[in-house]
């Protein structure tokens, strides 16, 4: 076990998503949904940015960290899925999936496409901000949710989205990191997504710990670990 990137990966630019999201949403005075949104933090870094960003979650635990934050600017959290999405036909500029397409019901990745279709301004944007089954942060939380098989299925869903209505504008792959203040940062932020995830903790929490320094990289008195993560942008038909 180590804390490199695979070597296919070496070569991919690193960069925040702060300044993916800004380059390729333009998030402005848009309105933007962001589906699956866990703790907020993204829904408020848009907001940050100057958009009427609504965070979507199906977990309370989620949504009370999310609304438990001071808020920054213009920006909303209701409860909700993807694949029912609570809002009107054609009144979002911008649909974005950030880390979070892949927790949505494999049988349900073709019903959220084709809502986020139904509620996207002619035009509008659909982002998947998904991240790749390698590197350091997916060894780590392998051990807490293998989720190889599931991303995959998740970007053969994505592949398809120009079926439903919509053009393909770009795919991108860049490296990122999550940083974690220390062992039990990490394990509050896996078990909000899931609480069943509190067992599995309990169960092997030293092999887990073990595994949170091997592939760990000490920066600036945090934990930090490198992600790929694959970006595909598509704009409504």
């Amino acid at each position: 076990m180590n804390n490199k990137l695979p070597q296919e990966y070496l070569d991919c630019p690193k960069r925040s998503h702060a300044v993916v999201l800004k380059e390729l949403l333009e998030p402005g005075d848009a309105k933007i949904i962001d589906v699956g949104c866990g703790a907020g933090k993204v829904t408020r870094l848009l907001a940050e940015m100057g958009a009427e960003a609504i965070g979507i979650d199906p977990g309370e635990r989620q949504l009370q960290r999310a609304r438990a934050e001071p808020p920054i600017s213009n920006e909303t959290f209701i409860e909700g899925v993807a694949e029912d999405l609570p809002f009107d036909d054609q009144s979002i500029d911008i649909v974005l999936f950030f880390n979070s397409f892949h927790h949505v019901p494999k049988e349900s990745f073709g019903a959220a496409i084709i809502e986020a279709h139904r509620v996207l301004k002619p035009g509008g944007k659909l982002y998947f901000a998904e991240p790749i089954a390698a590197g350091p942060q997916f060894e780590l939380g392998r051990l807490i949710n293998d989720e190889t098989e599931i991303r995959e299925l998740a970007y053969q869903s994505i592949q398809s989205t120009p079926q439903m209505g919509f053009e393909d504008v770009v795919e991108t792959i860049y490296i990122t990191e999550s940083h974690h203040k220390n062992f039990e940062s990490f394990k509050l932020n896996s078990t909000s997504i899931n609480p069943a995830r509190d067992a599995i903790f309990e169960q092997h929490d030293a092999k887990i710990r073990q595994r949170f320094k091997e592939v760990s990289t000490k920066l600036e008195g945090e934990y930090a670990f490198e992600q790929p993560i694959r970006g595909n942008l598509f704009k409504r038909t």
